[in-house]
């Protein structure tokens, strides 16, 4: 339970502390890292966003690494936490694509989507249920 208030306490400070630090960097020349969205808004508002897309982004994150665990501690079929993983990982990775170009309207952003798939199918691929059954299982 404390381990629980702990982490939710960090999170509910990272949110803004994240959001200034967005803020701060990203607005503050001549030619903003940052998509004039976000620089040309009330700083407020701006906050605001910036605040609630972290706390997002980070939630998802969170939800995702405790999906992957289970799937890894699943037992050996184990078909739908792994997809529960693997679907958590492509949400997680399409809001940080969406996010990423909304914040700097790049579109390279959309290559976290095959990175997530490629990460994601080495963490909680099963190799031995691609094999026919009785095949290969008990070789070696």
């Amino acid at each position: 339970m404390l381990r629980t208030l702990l982490l939710f306490l960090a999170l509910l400070h990272l949110g803004p502390g994240l959001a200034f630090a967005l803020l701060a960097f990203g607005c503050d020349s001549a030619t903003p890292a940052l998509a004039g969205g976000i620089c040309g808004r009330a700083e407020l508002a701006a906050f605001g966003w910036l605040t609630v897309l972290a706390w997002l982004l980070m939630g998802m994150g969170l939800a995702t690494l405790k999906a992957l665990r289970r799937a890894r501690s699943a037992p050996p079929p184990g078909h739908g936490p792994r997809l529960l993983a693997l679907l958590a990982l492509l949400l997680t990775a399409a809001l940080l694509a969406g996010a990423g170009t909304w914040l700097t309207g790049d579109p390279r952003w959309a290559w976290v989507l095959p990175a997530a798939l490629a990460m994601g199918w080495l963490v909680v691929a099963n190799p031995q249920a691609c094999l026919p059954p009785g095949a290969g299982r008990d070789a070696g």
